[in-house]
Protein backbone atom coordinates (compact mmCIF):
# COMPACT_ATOMS: atom_id res chain seq x y z
CA UNK A 1 0.00 0.00 0.00
CA UNK A 2 1.25 3.44 -0.75
CA UNK A 3 1.21 4.78 2.34
CA UNK A 4 1.69 8.30 2.24
CA UNK A 5 -1.75 9.31 0.57
CA UNK A 6 -3.55 7.02 2.94
CA UNK A 7 -1.86 8.86 5.78
CA UNK A 8 -2.56 12.56 4.52
CA UNK A 9 -6.42 11.28 3.99
CA UNK A 10 -6.61 10.25 7.56
CA UNK A 11 -4.97 13.20 8.77
CA UNK A 12 -7.19 15.57 6.99
CA UNK A 13 -10.46 13.31 7.68
CA UNK A 14 -9.83 13.37 11.58
CA UNK A 15 -8.93 16.47 11.14
CA UNK A 16 -12.55 17.60 9.77
CA UNK A 17 -14.66 14.62 11.15
CA UNK A 18 -14.46 16.24 15.02
CA UNK A 19 -18.51 15.76 14.78
CA UNK A 20 -18.95 12.41 13.61
CA UNK A 21 -20.33 14.34 10.44
CA UNK A 22 -22.17 12.63 7.57
CA UNK A 23 -20.70 12.75 4.40
CA UNK A 24 -21.89 12.45 0.60
CA UNK A 25 -19.37 11.28 -1.94
CA UNK A 26 -19.96 12.97 -5.62
CA UNK A 27 -18.52 9.82 -6.88
CA UNK A 28 -18.22 9.93 -11.26
CA UNK A 29 -15.88 6.64 -11.63
CA UNK A 30 -13.15 8.01 -12.28
CA UNK A 31 -9.77 7.34 -11.22
CA UNK A 32 -9.96 9.90 -8.46
CA UNK A 33 -13.04 9.46 -6.78
CA UNK A 34 -12.60 5.78 -6.97
CA UNK A 35 -9.42 6.11 -4.92
CA UNK A 36 -11.46 8.41 -3.02
CA UNK A 37 -14.03 5.91 -1.85
CA UNK A 38 -11.85 3.41 -1.84
CA UNK A 39 -10.00 5.44 1.43
CA UNK A 40 -13.32 6.12 3.02
CA UNK A 41 -14.23 2.55 2.91
CA UNK A 42 -11.07 1.76 5.20
CA UNK A 43 -12.79 4.13 8.03
CA UNK A 44 -15.79 4.11 9.94
CA UNK A 45 -16.76 7.14 8.65
CA UNK A 46 -20.91 7.18 7.76
CA UNK A 47 -20.98 8.33 3.90
CA UNK A 48 -23.18 7.53 1.08
CA UNK A 49 -22.74 8.16 -2.49
CA UNK A 50 -24.16 10.08 -5.38
CA UNK A 51 -23.61 9.73 -8.93
CA UNK A 52 -24.55 12.59 -12.07
CA UNK A 53 -25.48 11.14 -15.81
CA UNK A 54 -24.91 13.74 -18.06
CA UNK A 55 -25.85 11.37 -20.33
CA UNK A 56 -22.82 13.46 -22.86
CA UNK A 57 -21.18 10.55 -23.87
CA UNK A 58 -23.82 7.74 -25.27
CA UNK A 59 -23.21 4.12 -23.78
CA UNK A 60 -20.44 5.15 -21.61
CA UNK A 61 -22.18 7.47 -19.36
CA UNK A 62 -24.25 4.46 -18.81
CA UNK A 63 -21.33 2.30 -18.38
CA UNK A 64 -20.31 4.86 -15.76
CA UNK A 65 -23.41 5.01 -13.89
CA UNK A 66 -23.25 1.21 -14.05
CA UNK A 67 -20.08 1.02 -12.38
CA UNK A 68 -20.71 3.31 -9.62
CA UNK A 69 -23.83 1.44 -8.93
CA UNK A 70 -22.92 -2.10 -8.71
CA UNK A 71 -19.63 -0.99 -6.74
CA UNK A 72 -21.99 0.40 -3.74
CA UNK A 73 -24.15 -2.63 -4.08
CA UNK A 74 -21.49 -5.02 -3.74
CA UNK A 75 -20.24 -3.03 -0.62
CA UNK A 76 -23.56 -2.14 1.06
CA UNK A 77 -22.72 1.32 0.47
CA UNK A 78 -25.90 3.50 -0.49
CA UNK A 79 -26.07 4.64 -3.33
CA UNK A 80 -28.00 7.70 -5.40
CA UNK A 81 -27.82 8.49 -9.06
CA UNK A 82 -29.86 11.28 -11.68
CA UNK A 83 -29.56 11.51 -15.16
CA UNK A 84 -29.77 15.24 -16.78
CA UNK A 85 -30.82 16.59 -20.17
CA UNK A 86 -27.80 18.88 -20.70
CA UNK A 87 -28.84 20.59 -24.24
CA UNK A 88 -32.30 21.04 -22.80
CA UNK A 89 -30.54 23.53 -19.40
CA UNK A 90 -28.40 24.54 -21.75
CA UNK A 91 -30.70 26.65 -23.84
CA UNK A 92 -33.14 27.31 -20.74
CA UNK A 93 -30.23 30.14 -19.77
CA UNK A 94 -27.29 30.21 -22.42
CA UNK A 95 -25.22 28.27 -20.41
CA UNK A 96 -21.80 26.59 -21.40
CA UNK A 97 -21.38 23.00 -20.86
CA UNK A 98 -19.03 23.20 -17.97
CA UNK A 99 -21.75 25.80 -16.21
CA UNK A 100 -24.92 23.45 -17.32
CA UNK A 101 -23.18 19.99 -15.68
CA UNK A 102 -21.63 22.30 -12.58
CA UNK A 103 -25.08 23.98 -11.73
CA UNK A 104 -27.39 21.08 -12.30
CA UNK A 105 -24.68 18.60 -9.93
CA UNK A 106 -24.20 20.70 -7.05
CA UNK A 107 -28.56 21.77 -6.93
CA UNK A 108 -29.39 17.54 -7.11
CA UNK A 109 -26.16 17.19 -4.97
CA UNK A 110 -27.69 19.71 -2.32
CA UNK A 111 -31.44 18.10 -2.53
CA UNK A 112 -29.68 14.69 -1.75
CA UNK A 113 -27.69 15.85 1.37
CA UNK A 114 -31.38 17.32 2.37
CA UNK A 115 -33.15 14.86 1.98
CA UNK A 116 -30.96 12.35 3.52
CA UNK A 117 -29.94 14.41 6.28
CA UNK A 118 -25.92 14.55 5.98
CA UNK A 119 -23.54 17.22 6.57
CA UNK A 120 -21.12 17.19 4.08
CA UNK A 121 -20.75 17.14 0.05
CA UNK A 122 -16.80 15.22 -0.28
CA UNK A 123 -15.55 15.71 -3.79
CA UNK A 124 -11.78 14.30 -5.35
CA UNK A 125 -10.60 17.57 -6.13
CA UNK A 126 -6.23 17.32 -5.69
CA UNK A 127 -3.24 19.23 -6.11
CA UNK A 128 -3.41 19.51 -9.73
CA UNK A 129 -7.25 20.47 -9.71
CA UNK A 130 -6.00 23.82 -7.71
CA UNK A 131 -3.01 24.51 -10.29
CA UNK A 132 -5.51 24.37 -12.98
CA UNK A 133 -8.02 26.77 -10.94
CA UNK A 134 -5.28 28.54 -10.12
CA UNK A 135 -4.22 29.23 -14.17
CA UNK A 136 -7.48 29.80 -14.78
CA UNK A 137 -8.19 32.76 -12.47
CA UNK A 138 -4.83 34.40 -13.09
CA UNK A 139 -5.93 34.58 -16.65
CA UNK A 140 -8.86 36.03 -15.86
CA UNK A 141 -7.35 38.87 -13.83
CA UNK A 142 -8.44 37.59 -10.84
CA UNK A 143 -7.47 38.97 -7.33
CA UNK A 144 -5.45 37.19 -4.10
CA UNK A 145 -9.01 35.05 -3.69
CA UNK A 146 -9.03 33.55 -6.50
CA UNK A 147 -5.36 32.79 -6.48
CA UNK A 148 -6.00 30.94 -3.19
CA UNK A 149 -7.76 27.98 -5.22
CA UNK A 150 -9.88 25.34 -3.60
CA UNK A 151 -9.56 25.07 0.18
CA UNK A 152 -9.69 21.84 1.63
CA UNK A 153 -13.39 22.78 3.58
CA UNK A 154 -15.60 25.75 2.93
CA UNK A 155 -19.01 25.97 3.54
CA UNK A 156 -20.80 22.21 3.02
CA UNK A 157 -18.32 20.98 0.77
CA UNK A 158 -14.96 18.67 1.79
CA UNK A 159 -12.14 18.18 -0.39
CA UNK A 160 -9.49 15.78 1.80
CA UNK A 161 -7.48 15.17 -1.48
CA UNK A 162 -6.79 19.08 -2.57
CA UNK A 163 -3.07 18.81 -1.27
CA UNK A 164 -2.26 15.38 -3.00
CA UNK A 165 -0.69 15.02 -6.30
CA UNK A 166 -2.53 13.43 -8.82
CA UNK A 167 1.03 11.32 -9.51
CA UNK A 168 0.54 10.22 -5.58
CA UNK A 169 -3.63 9.48 -6.78
CA UNK A 170 -2.36 7.35 -9.52
CA UNK A 171 0.30 5.44 -7.76
CA UNK A 172 -2.49 4.50 -4.49
CA UNK A 173 -4.79 2.94 -7.67
CA UNK A 174 -1.96 1.19 -8.86
CA UNK A 175 -0.75 -0.37 -5.81
CA UNK A 176 -3.73 -1.47 -4.32
CA UNK A 177 -5.06 -2.66 -7.88
CA UNK A 178 -8.28 -0.16 -8.02
CA UNK A 179 -10.35 -0.45 -10.90
CA UNK A 180 -11.83 2.83 -12.70
CA UNK A 181 -13.65 4.15 -15.92
CA UNK A 182 -12.11 5.80 -18.58
CA UNK A 183 -13.63 9.46 -19.46
CA UNK A 184 -12.04 10.01 -23.02
CA UNK A 185 -13.20 13.78 -23.04
CA UNK A 186 -10.24 13.80 -20.68
CA UNK A 187 -8.02 13.10 -23.49
CA UNK A 188 -9.31 16.22 -25.96
CA UNK A 189 -8.63 19.56 -25.65
CA UNK A 190 -12.13 20.81 -25.59
CA UNK A 191 -11.99 22.53 -22.07
CA UNK A 192 -9.57 24.95 -20.87
CA UNK A 193 -8.76 22.69 -17.75
CA UNK A 194 -7.45 20.08 -20.32
CA UNK A 195 -5.80 22.41 -22.03
CA UNK A 196 -3.81 23.33 -18.92
CA UNK A 197 -3.44 19.70 -18.02
CA UNK A 198 -1.80 18.84 -21.46
CA UNK A 199 0.21 21.52 -22.07
CA UNK A 200 0.84 23.77 -19.22
CA UNK A 201 1.37 21.96 -16.13
CA UNK A 202 4.04 19.25 -17.79
CA UNK A 203 5.92 22.60 -18.73
CA UNK A 204 6.14 23.77 -15.57
CA UNK A 205 7.28 20.09 -13.80
CA UNK A 206 9.28 20.57 -16.82
CA UNK A 207 11.26 23.92 -15.59
CA UNK A 208 11.57 22.85 -11.97
CA UNK A 209 10.79 19.49 -10.97
CA UNK A 210 9.93 20.21 -7.25
CA UNK A 211 7.05 22.61 -9.02
CA UNK A 212 4.12 20.90 -7.38
CA UNK A 213 5.31 21.17 -3.94
CA UNK A 214 6.55 25.00 -4.22
CA UNK A 215 3.28 25.41 -5.57
CA UNK A 216 1.33 23.89 -2.19
CA UNK A 217 3.54 26.25 -0.64
CA UNK A 218 2.53 29.25 -2.41
CA UNK A 219 -0.88 28.08 -1.85
CA UNK A 220 -0.63 27.76 1.46
CA UNK A 221 1.25 31.18 1.92
CA UNK A 222 -1.58 33.26 -0.38
CA UNK A 223 -4.29 31.43 1.58
CA UNK A 224 -2.61 33.15 5.41
CA UNK A 225 -2.18 36.17 3.27
CA UNK A 226 -6.15 36.18 2.43
CA UNK A 227 -6.91 35.97 5.78
CA UNK A 228 -5.05 38.39 7.38
CA UNK A 229 -6.40 40.69 4.81
CA UNK A 230 -9.66 39.61 5.17
CA UNK A 231 -9.65 40.23 9.11
CA UNK A 232 -8.22 43.73 8.32
CA UNK A 233 -11.50 44.50 5.40
CA UNK A 234 -13.58 43.15 8.59
CA UNK A 235 -12.70 45.71 10.57
CA UNK A 236 -12.98 48.04 8.18
CA UNK A 237 -16.86 47.20 6.89
CA UNK A 238 -17.72 46.60 10.36
CA UNK A 239 -16.65 50.79 10.85
CA UNK A 240 -18.71 51.67 7.53
CA UNK A 241 -20.93 48.93 6.46
CA UNK A 242 -22.59 48.28 10.33
CA UNK A 243 -26.11 47.00 8.29
CA UNK A 244 -25.74 44.42 5.64
CA UNK A 245 -29.54 45.11 5.11
CA UNK A 246 -29.16 48.75 4.51
CA UNK A 247 -26.00 51.58 6.04
CA UNK A 248 -25.47 54.73 4.86
CA UNK A 249 -21.17 55.07 3.82
CA UNK A 250 -19.92 58.40 3.89
CA UNK A 251 -18.14 59.05 0.37
CA UNK A 252 -15.07 61.27 1.98
CA UNK A 253 -14.47 58.09 4.48
CA UNK A 254 -13.91 55.88 1.57
CA UNK A 255 -11.59 58.35 -0.33
CA UNK A 256 -9.93 58.52 2.71
CA UNK A 257 -9.34 54.84 3.22
CA UNK A 258 -5.18 54.21 2.52
CA UNK A 259 -4.91 51.78 -0.48
CA UNK A 260 -8.16 52.97 -1.52
CA UNK A 261 -8.98 50.82 -4.64
CA UNK A 262 -7.88 47.89 -3.68
CA UNK A 263 -9.23 48.04 -0.24
CA UNK A 264 -12.89 49.43 -1.85
CA UNK A 265 -12.28 46.46 -4.09
CA UNK A 266 -12.43 44.05 -0.75
CA UNK A 267 -15.21 45.68 0.99
CA UNK A 268 -17.17 45.87 -1.77
CA UNK A 269 -16.87 42.48 -3.77
CA UNK A 270 -19.17 40.69 -0.91
CA UNK A 271 -21.97 42.29 -1.99
CA UNK A 272 -21.13 41.35 -5.67
CA UNK A 273 -19.64 44.66 -6.71
CA UNK A 274 -16.39 43.73 -8.21
CA UNK A 275 -15.59 46.88 -10.39
CA UNK A 276 -14.06 49.22 -7.85
CA UNK A 277 -14.09 52.00 -11.15
CA UNK A 278 -17.44 51.94 -11.30
CA UNK A 279 -18.23 52.57 -7.34
CA UNK A 280 -16.14 55.62 -8.32
CA UNK A 281 -17.87 56.57 -11.04
CA UNK A 282 -20.83 56.47 -8.97
CA UNK A 283 -19.28 58.64 -5.99
CA UNK A 284 -18.93 61.43 -8.42
CA UNK A 285 -22.51 60.80 -10.47
CA UNK A 286 -25.70 62.78 -10.15
CA UNK A 287 -27.79 62.16 -6.66
CA UNK A 288 -29.96 59.04 -6.87
CA UNK A 289 -27.30 57.32 -9.25
CA UNK A 290 -27.47 53.46 -8.60
CA UNK A 291 -25.57 50.08 -9.85
CA UNK A 292 -26.48 47.08 -8.62
CA UNK A 293 -25.56 43.25 -8.26
CA UNK A 294 -27.55 40.33 -8.14
CA UNK A 295 -28.53 41.06 -4.08
CA UNK A 296 -27.60 44.34 -3.58
CA UNK A 297 -28.16 48.14 -4.52
CA UNK A 298 -25.32 50.95 -3.92
CA UNK A 299 -27.20 54.71 -4.33
CA UNK A 300 -25.79 57.85 -5.21
CA UNK A 301 -27.32 59.75 -2.17
CA UNK A 302 -26.00 63.56 -1.69
CA UNK A 303 -22.34 62.65 0.20
CA UNK A 304 -22.81 58.94 1.00
CA UNK A 305 -23.11 55.46 -0.92
CA UNK A 306 -26.12 53.92 0.25
CA UNK A 307 -25.89 50.21 0.12
CA UNK A 308 -28.99 48.19 0.10
CA UNK A 309 -29.96 44.49 -0.06
CA UNK A 310 -32.79 43.91 -2.43
CA UNK A 311 -35.57 42.67 -1.06
CA UNK A 312 -38.57 41.11 -2.77
CA UNK A 313 -41.39 43.44 -3.01
CA UNK A 314 -44.55 41.69 -0.85
CA UNK A 315 -46.88 44.29 -1.99
CA UNK A 316 -47.29 47.94 -3.84
CA UNK A 317 -51.05 48.13 -2.84
CA UNK A 318 -53.44 47.55 0.01
CA UNK A 319 -57.18 48.21 -0.08
CA UNK A 320 -58.84 49.51 2.93
CA UNK A 321 -62.46 48.80 3.16
CA UNK A 322 -65.02 50.75 5.95
CA UNK A 323 -64.55 49.46 9.37
CA UNK A 324 -62.05 48.99 11.77
CA UNK A 325 -58.65 47.50 9.30
CA UNK A 326 -55.20 46.90 11.00
CA UNK A 327 -52.07 46.85 8.03
CA UNK A 328 -49.88 45.31 10.68
CA UNK A 329 -47.15 45.41 7.79
CA UNK A 330 -47.13 49.14 8.24
CA UNK A 331 -48.69 49.16 12.21
CA UNK A 332 -50.69 51.31 11.72
CA UNK A 333 -55.02 50.71 12.28
CA UNK A 334 -58.24 52.66 10.68
CA UNK A 335 -60.42 53.08 13.24
CA UNK A 336 -64.14 55.13 12.30
CA UNK A 337 -65.84 56.89 15.24
CA UNK A 338 -67.85 59.48 16.52
CA UNK A 339 -65.19 61.13 18.43
CA UNK A 340 -61.23 61.94 17.82
CA UNK A 341 -59.56 59.72 19.19
CA UNK A 342 -56.26 60.48 21.75
CA UNK A 343 -54.11 58.29 20.56
CA UNK A 344 -54.48 58.95 17.03
CA UNK A 345 -51.08 59.63 15.15
CA UNK A 346 -53.58 61.54 12.65
CA UNK A 347 -57.33 62.28 12.35
CA UNK A 348 -59.16 62.76 8.97
CA UNK A 349 -62.99 64.03 9.00
CA UNK A 350 -64.33 60.25 7.57
CA UNK A 351 -67.35 62.48 5.65
CA UNK A 352 -64.99 63.43 3.31
CA UNK A 353 -63.73 60.43 2.27
CA UNK A 354 -65.06 58.25 -0.75
CA UNK A 355 -64.49 54.78 0.19
CA UNK A 356 -62.35 52.18 -0.23
CA UNK A 357 -59.32 53.65 0.93
CA UNK A 358 -55.87 52.85 -1.20
CA UNK A 359 -52.43 52.56 0.16
CA UNK A 360 -49.91 52.80 -2.94
CA UNK A 361 -46.48 53.27 -4.09
CA UNK A 362 -45.80 57.00 -5.80
CA UNK A 363 -46.25 57.52 -9.51
CA UNK A 364 -45.52 59.85 -11.57
CA UNK A 365 -47.74 63.51 -11.52
CA UNK A 366 -49.12 62.59 -8.35
CA UNK A 367 -49.89 65.91 -6.20
CA UNK A 368 -51.82 66.83 -3.18
CA UNK A 369 -52.74 70.05 -1.04
CA UNK A 370 -50.53 70.06 2.34
CA UNK A 371 -52.26 70.94 5.28
CA UNK A 372 -51.33 74.26 6.42
CA UNK A 373 -50.72 75.46 2.52
CA UNK A 374 -54.37 76.24 1.35
CA UNK A 375 -54.94 76.10 -1.84
CA UNK A 376 -51.45 75.39 -2.87
CA UNK A 377 -50.81 72.47 -5.17
CA UNK A 378 -47.37 70.21 -4.44
CA UNK A 379 -46.46 67.50 -7.20
CA UNK A 380 -45.09 64.40 -4.39
CA UNK A 381 -41.51 64.38 -5.82
CA UNK A 382 -41.07 68.34 -5.27
CA UNK A 383 -42.51 67.29 -1.67
CA UNK A 384 -40.37 64.25 -1.49
CA UNK A 385 -37.35 66.81 -3.08
CA UNK A 386 -37.84 69.48 -0.39
CA UNK A 387 -37.92 66.86 2.55
CA UNK A 388 -34.37 65.61 1.25
CA UNK A 389 -35.20 62.37 1.07
CA UNK A 390 -33.51 59.57 -0.36
CA UNK A 391 -34.18 57.12 -2.95
CA UNK A 392 -34.77 54.72 -0.90
CA UNK A 393 -36.56 56.50 1.75
CA UNK A 394 -39.13 57.72 -1.78
CA UNK A 395 -39.37 53.98 -3.03
CA UNK A 396 -40.55 52.88 0.76
CA UNK A 397 -43.03 55.75 1.07
CA UNK A 398 -46.88 55.03 1.13
CA UNK A 399 -49.41 57.30 0.02
CA UNK A 400 -53.28 56.71 1.06
CA UNK A 401 -55.91 57.73 -1.59
CA UNK A 402 -59.76 57.89 -1.42
CA UNK A 403 -61.81 56.55 -4.29
CA UNK A 404 -60.88 59.14 -6.86
CA UNK A 405 -57.56 58.68 -6.31
CA UNK A 406 -57.03 61.69 -4.75
CA UNK A 407 -54.37 61.46 -2.00
CA UNK A 408 -55.02 61.74 1.42
CA UNK A 409 -52.14 61.63 3.16
CA UNK A 410 -48.85 61.09 2.46
CA UNK A 411 -47.69 58.36 5.12
CA UNK A 412 -45.53 59.52 8.02
CA UNK A 413 -45.35 63.14 6.44
CA UNK A 414 -48.14 65.09 5.60
CA UNK A 415 -52.09 64.93 5.22
CA UNK A 416 -54.08 66.90 2.80
CA UNK A 417 -55.67 69.93 3.14
CA UNK A 418 -59.03 68.87 1.63
CA UNK A 419 -59.87 65.73 4.28
CA UNK A 420 -58.61 67.65 7.49
CA UNK A 421 -61.30 68.10 10.12
CA UNK A 422 -63.37 71.15 11.10
CA UNK A 423 -65.15 72.55 13.64
CA UNK A 424 -68.37 71.56 12.91
CA UNK A 425 -66.58 67.57 11.90
CA UNK A 426 -69.36 64.61 13.17
CA UNK A 427 -67.45 61.64 12.38
CA UNK A 428 -63.82 60.52 12.12
CA UNK A 429 -61.09 58.00 10.95
CA UNK A 430 -58.31 58.14 13.37
CA UNK A 431 -55.27 57.00 12.22
CA UNK A 432 -53.43 54.92 15.30
CA UNK A 433 -49.63 53.66 15.42
CA UNK A 434 -49.83 50.03 16.80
Amino acid sequence: MNTSIYDTFREVLLHHNTNEFKYLLAISGGIDSMVLLDLFRQTSTQFQVAHCNFQLRGEDSIGDEEFVRNYCAKHLIPFHSVRFNIKEYKQSGNYSTEMACRNLRYNWFDEVMNLNRLDYLVTAHHLNDNIETFMINLSRGTGIKGLVGMKISNENIFRPLIECSKQSILDYAESNKIQWREDYTNQTDDYVRNKIRHHITPILNEIHPNFESNFQKTISILNNSESFIQNQINQIREELIPNEISSIIPINKLDQLSNKDFVQFYLFEKYGFNNFNLIDKLKVSENSSEIRSKEYRLIKDRENLLLQKIEPMLLDEIIIEQGEVEINSLNLKFVQSKNQMEEAKEILDLDKLIFPLKLRKQKEGDFFYPLGMKGRKKLISKFFKDLKLSKVEKEESWLLVDEKDRIVWVVNYRLDERFKIEENSKNFLNIIEC
